[in-house]
């Protein structure tokens, strides 16, 4: 199930979330997705406040305060931190993967493209959890590599985000298919 956009002050309270994944959990979900809303600059930022004003014009000022300009439209951090971390919590509650769980994909996927979704599930993870992480951008470095990540296990840290630890998740994941701190985060 995709859980998303959340919108901010109207669908994203503790009560509808937890009421929503309680029927999800109800129906055996295999796993959520779940984000909140970003509004970008023209008009897809100026049809939604045109619509607040007209259906909830006493959320103008909070839409104000969370959504300031940038590239991508994004709430502010806090914000996303505090849906996040509620959102994470009833998770765990009903034990719903806040992802697509590796056994559906693992043996389809090329060994870099396998990498790549595993660092961004580890990435969002993280979000989830409120904490910042180098992974995502890592995860990106690798999807514009040609050759294959094997060919070039000696050389893994020369790729823009990959320090010495994310190397040892990809080294892992290379000869597993899998990765130990993944499946720690998805589980704790």
């Amino acid at each position: 199930m995709f859980l998303l956009p959340v919108i901010p002050f109207i669908t994203d309270t503790p009560e509808l979330m937890e009421e929503t994944i309680r029927k999800a959990s109800e129906v055996r979900l295999d796993f959520i997705i779940f984000g909140g809303m970003t509004l970008k600059e023209g008009k897809q930022k100026d049809y939604f406040f045109n619509t607040l004003r007209n259906k909830c014009p006493k959320l103008i000022r909070e839409y104000e305060n969370i959504y300031q300009k940038n590239k991508w439209g994004e709430a502010a951090g806090e914000y996303y931190n505090s849906i996040n971390l509620t959102f994470n919590s009833i998770m765990k509650k009903y034990k719903i993967p806040p992802r697509i769980p590796l056994a559906l994909y693992k043996d389809i996927l090329e060994e870099n493209d396998l990498v790549v979704v595993i660092l961004e599930h580890i990435d969002y993870l993280l979000k989830l959890k409120g904490r910042t992480s180098p992974y995502g951008y890592a995860a990106y470095s690798i999807s514009q590599l040609k050759e294959p990540l094997s060919s070039i296990k000696r050389e893994l840290k020369r790729i823009n985000g990959v320090g010495k630890v994310t190397e040892s998740i990809i080294l892992e994941i290379l000869k597993t298919r899998n990765s130990s701190y993944y499946k720690k985060l998805l589980t704790g």
